[in-house]
């Protein structure tokens, strides 16, 4: 089974979990469907890997990867990063994103990798780079999430 297919199963697993707790979560996120976001390695609590394939629906004028879009795909790996160190939602307090060159077509997917820098009681710091086939550095981007406590989650229904 590839780490992908491992990672959605246990995706399916926490949901039914978290039903079970009354909290009502929707795993795999539309987004990371959308994205079609493939995730190569997962290691609970430092990093999360994957692949994001180049589609022409998320171009620009110039016909390279919106930023926008690419900014999403780090916060698709954020999330979920941060759910798996604290083992429970979190919420983003900052997402800061640096474009260093273009995702292009010619590319034809990039690979983002985030890595927690530290955890507290009530706050994950995070990091992504996102690199093209080559190994050239595309964009790198900082979030920094709180931890939800029990009280929190109600007040969002989550």
């Amino acid at each position: 089974m590839s780490v992908h297919t491992d990672w959605l199963l246990t995706l399916s697993q926490t949901k039914a979990q978290l039903n079970d707790q009354g909290i009502d979560i929707q795993l795999p996120p539309p987004s990371q469907l959308e994205l079609q976001i493939e995730y190569l390695e997962v290691t609970p609590g430092k990093k999360i890997k994957g692949k994001v394939l180049f589609q022409k629906r998320f171009t620009n004028p110039i016909k390279t990867y919106q930023g926008g879009f690419l900014t999403a795909a780090m916060d698709d790996h954020f999330g979920p990063l941060s759910y798996i160190t604290a083992e429970r939602p979190c919420t983003t307090l900052s997402l800061n994103t640096t474009f260093l060159k273009p995702f292009s077509e010619k590319m034809g997917h990039c690979i983002i990798e985030a890595e927690v820098l530290q955890k507290t009681k009530s706050f994950i710091f995070m990091r992504a780079t996102v690199y093209s086939p080559d190994g050239e550095l595309l964009a790198h981007g900082d979030s920094h999430v709180a931890i939800l406590r029990e009280e929190q989650l109600q007040k969002v229904n989550v």
